[in-house]
């Protein structure tokens, strides 16, 4: 398996960013083309249908990176098992994983899914190539969840040690690039000084690590649960990057005007099913491995461990956001002159007053 240098990875992932341009502004002259020819149909990929007592329910499709075995999953998971959403009138008849948070971007544009569950960086690089999208929700607020390995005979026990050495993330514009910056800047380490690569995925990078073409590379739980024996576990991201927001909830412009009742209930039930996980980790656990068809003793484990460390929450955090904002930049995936306006991006309308920020105290990158 040939590695891609950071110099590769970083072109690449400029060309990616152009791309997904270019199809932005097609998916909107698609829609202009058809708003013109007076064709209506519900807004964003919903349908009301009457439940049979008079009360309209909104059946909808929704897009959530990485799932049905990453943990962006577990209170989609544990919310329709048990009837959070259904509660507040909504259906979800299926939910659109995906490899990465590109292509859930990619699937909340094309207007067949209402709302898309998907890394923060993935988001501000679409936002800035045009796409016409809102964060309305916080999602995944750490990076608990992603552990770095080596090989058990590895000379590694820390960060320090990776000098002179390759260390592997998964793609460029990723959170697990993010934070590799952020990792190397908390321990005053130039990133000059290791060679990064990017390996493609997690198994990828599993694979590579074993090969010995990198020295180290990340896990995600509940993997790292099932597996962690097999390799010498070196830290978890969020030891050294406490505060990152790695996902957030995002929708269209159009689904926010059209039915923006179903954008709050919506939230209202992630944020339902996020505190029964906390009530209920173990119970939440064997749900989110019944989904996942992973080991339920792994799972269980795993989100335990996670709610401990409130890794859910639609609320956003200044500190967290500012953080991929800065491992954007070191990264290399947000240049200078790119400036992020809050207000086009982030609606908060639909959060409670306790679970809002002020935007102003945002970094702009300006």
């Amino acid at each position: 398996m040939k590695a891609i240098t950071y110099k590769e990875g970083y072109l690449m992932n400029w060309k990616r960013t152009m791309m997904l341009g270019k199809f932005t502004v097609m998916i909107m002259l698609l829609l202009f083309i058809a708003a013109g020819c007076g064709g209506e149909k519900p807004a964003s990929g919903s349908a009301s249908k009457d439940s049979g007592g008079g009360d309209k329910v909104d059946e909808i499709d929704i897009s959530v990176t990485h799932y049905p075995t990453g943990l962006y999953a577990v209170p989609y998971d544990v919310g329709i098992d048990q009837g959070f959403f259904e509660e507040e009138g909504i259906k979800i008849n299926k939910i659109v994983g995906s490899g990465g948070g590109g292509t859930t971007v990619r699937n909340v544009l094309s207007g067949d899914l209402p709302f898309g569950d998907v890394s923060t960086s993935a988001v501000l690089q679409s936002y800035l190539a045009g796409a016409p999208l809102k964060i309305v929700s916080g999602g995944v607020q750490s990076v608990s969840d992603l552990v770095y390995v080596t090989r058990p005979d590895a000379d590694i026990e820390k960060v320090e040690d990776m000098v002179g050495k390759t260390w592997a993330f998964t793609n460029p514009g990723s959170v697990t690039e993010t934070t590799s910056q952020l990792i190397f800047d908390s321990n005053g380490i130039d990133p000059k000084t290791l060679k990064l690569v990017a390996s493609g995925g997690v198994s990828e990078g599993l694979t590579m690590l074993q090969a010995g073409e990198v020295d180290a590379t990340l896990m995600m739980e509940p993997a790292y649960s099932v597996q962690k024996d097999d390799w010498k576990t070196l830290f978890r991201v969020s030891d050294h990057v406490p505060n990152y927001q790695q996902s957030v909830i995002i929708t269209s412009p159009q689904l926010i005007k059209e039915n923006p009742d179903l954008v709050k209930r919506f939230l209202t039930a992630y944020q339902k099913s996020v505190e029964w996980t906390y009530a209920n980790p173990e119970e939440a656990g064997k749900i989110f491995a019944k989904s996942a068809e992973i080991d339920e003793a792994a799972s269980v484990a795993a989100i335990k461990d996670l709610a401990d460390k409130k890794h859910w929450n639609s609320k956003i955090e200044l500190d967290s956001i500012n953080n991929v904002v800065k491992g954007m930049q070191m990264a290399n995936t947000l240049k200078k002159g790119q400036e992020i306006v809050w207000d086009e991006v982030l609606n908060m309308d639909f959060l409670p007053d306790d679970q809002r920020l002020d935007p102003s105290k945002l970094d702009t990158n300006k």
